[in-house]
């Protein structure tokens, strides 16, 4: 069949025909193949690149065809192109000649019996190098009247065949994993029984069991951008980039008070400066759902402080991580606080891996004296709505061996102060100098609760303040 070539009579008649042209223009269907950004580089990629022929051949015609990259040099022995979509009669595809960036071949029709236009010229597994993932690689094709055109590829050229020619960018990379953490802040309570902050405060089911344990943070190391691709072509997973161990490390306070430290209920190993405790890993099974957790069952005060958490591991080969292939790294996750909708917010940024807060405030009198002729007196006041209880703490002096009393069921209340009148019912006695420092311990927050020590004369009537300092704080 003679098949006339629509496209050609188009620019011989008006423009206003030529606007009107059915033919479908050349188009690279393959464009922007996303690979993972984890590959190491300079790489060799497997590209699939695919393009429409935008023009109606004629019975038996030849034509030369062309692809040029830009940024890139093809491997020569993977440029074998095949015709797709051939509905409507043979194509064939002749010999391949590669000169540098461009490869070019004949294509002739057969016995056609309708249009080509939307024949596809086929690059299955194109390969070529990329020296590094900020390179951008074009691919141009097009369809010529002669060898030496085709040769150049060159798509300003006027023998390129109109409607045939078409350049777009053929690859970008993506990350194909997130590692991202949900830090808690975890509150140990100034009313635990028997030893204040020995507990936490308040747990919820699904962030902690009980008193005794706190979870630090919820992390996931999951596959994102999922059709991400590998340097041959196919799909890629966690198991391509990652091995099966790494070292999974959470720094911070893990002292007495703490009796145990989990990951995913396993027990973790405190280094010998307890601040740190780590764990071996899978990091391609981590998922969406791991926990860190902190248990104290201790009787011993859980300090106030931040922790960080980090991943140690050395990517599979052909692969980068940011320290160069198969380089070991040590990764830090995001943060993300949607990840949890059931935890607390912490206070502190730094604080990746979860934050150990302590309830109410500790007020400190660093020099209470009991002479004879004065009276001391300590002042607790409360602005805020409830009620709020204290006890109080004696620090003394080495080798003043000193005796207590009255030290616990103070209660202060709402929008009032509690005076204690006489130190000396909680100062009972001395070994040595009648004096010591008091800390009282306040079940209310800072903003709430002031303190005031006073020492007054019973002679002159003299006297003298002290607001009391926030031991944790250094406010006054």
């Amino acid at each position: 069949m003679k098949f006339f070539n629509k496209q050609a009579l188009a620019f011989a008649v008006v423009g206003a025909l030529a606007s009107g042209n059915a033919l479908a223009a050349a188009n690279i269907s393959t464009a922007n193949t996303v690979y993972a950004k984890e590959i190491a580089m300079p790489a060799v990629l497997t590209v699939p690149v695919s393009w429409n022929l935008g023009y109606n051949f004629n019975d038996n015609e030849l034509r030369y065809a062309c692809v040029k990259l830009v940024g890139a040099t093809p491997v020569a022995a993977t440029v074998t192109p095949t015709i797709g979509n051939a509905a409507n009669g043979p194509m064939s595809v002749g010999s391949v000649n590669v000169n540098g960036n461009v490869a070019f071949f004949t294509l002739t029709s057969g016995d056609l019996t309708g249009p080509s236009a939307d024949y596809t010229v086929n690059l299955a597994a194109l390969q070529f190098n990329v020296p590094n993932q900020t390179t951008t690689v074009t691919a141009t094709v097009g369809l010529y009247d002669n060898p030496a055109a085709a040769g150049s590829c060159d798509t300003s050229n006027p023998q390129l065949i109109p409607g045939t020619g078409d350049t777009e960018k053929l690859i970008s990379f993506k990350p194909s994993f997130a590692f991202e953490i949900d830090p808690n802040k975890a509150t140990a309570s100034v009313e635990n029984s028997t030893t204040s902050f020995a507990g936490f405060k308040n747990p919820v089911t699904g962030v902690s069991a009980n008193a005794d344990e706190a979870r630090l943070a919820y992390a996931e190391l999951v596959q994102i951008n999922v059709g991400n691709l590998r340097a041959d072509g196919n799909p890629i997973s966690l198991a391509d980039i990652f091995p099966t161990t790494a070292a999974l490390t959470v720094e911070g306070d893990f002292s007495d008070w703490a009796t145990d430290a989990q990951f995913d209920g396993v027990s973790g190993t405190v280094a010998t400066t307890e601040d740190s405790a780590e764990w071996t890993v899978d990091p391609t099974a981590l998922g969406a759902d791991f926990f860190v957790y902190a248990d104290s069952t201790s009787e011993n005060e859980i300090p106030a402080g931040s922790y960080t958490a980090s991943l140690t591991v050395t990517p599979n080969a052909g692969y980068d991580l940011g320290a160069g292939d198969e380089e070991e790294v040590v990764l830090v996750p995001s943060v993300d606080e949607s990840l949890n909708a059931t935890d607390n917010s912490v206070d502190d940024n730094s604080a990746i891996a979860g934050q150990i807060v302590q309830d109410g405030v500790r007020l400190q009198a660093p020099l209470t004296q009991v002479p004879s002729g004065w009276i001391s007196r300590m002042v607790i006041t409360n602005t805020g709505n409830k009620d709020r209880t204290f006890f109080l703490t004696v620090y003394g002096e080495d080798g003043n061996t000193i005796t207590q009393g009255n030290l616990t069921g103070y209660t202060v209340k709402a929008k009032s102060t509690k005076v204690i009148d006489d130190l000396n019912t909680v100062l009972q006695g001395f070994t040595g100098a009648p004096r010591a420092a008091i800390v009282a311990t306040v079940a209310g927050p800072e903003k709430e609760i002031k303190g005031l020590y006073q020492i007054v004369n019973t002679t002159s009537m003299s006297l003298s303040n002290y607001v009391m300092v926030n031991q944790d704080t250094g406010s006054h």
